[in-house]
């Protein structure tokens, strides 16, 4: 006799597992998800939209590279307080006002 549909399902979130796949869950309102809708037809004229899970996995990985080429041109500099090459994550001196730690970490945070 062939597996129940909770059998499938759980061999399906073991395979996914051990793949290193996670599972989120997503609350868009609903300017977002029109944004999303939009956009993922807009990206490929002429053709199927994009799938909103491989949407969304591109943005990732756009972000993460413009993340790691912002990093490491910032990391030429240094700490004004401590001289710690940036960005620095953990300082005594992060009170100070010169301390990166204290206020440039407002480079690289995410921006409109």
């Amino acid at each position: 006799m062939g597996k129940s549909a909770a059998e499938r399902k759980a061999a399906q979130r073991a395979r996914q597992a051990s793949e290193g796949q996670r599972k989120i869950e997503l609350h868009l309102d609903a300017q977002k998800l029109e944004m999303l809708e939009r956009n993922r037809a807009a990206r490929r004229p002429g053709r199927e939209p994009y799938d909103a899970a491989e949407y969304i996995a591109m943005l990732i990985r756009q972000d993460d590279a413009r993340a790691r080429m912002h990093i490491r041109s910032i990391s030429r500099k240094r700490c004004g307080r401590c001289g710690d090459p940036l960005p620095v994550s953990e300082c005594l001196l992060d009170s100070e006002s010169q301390c990166w730690v204290n206020r440039g970490w407002h480079e690289i945070k995410l921006k409109l």
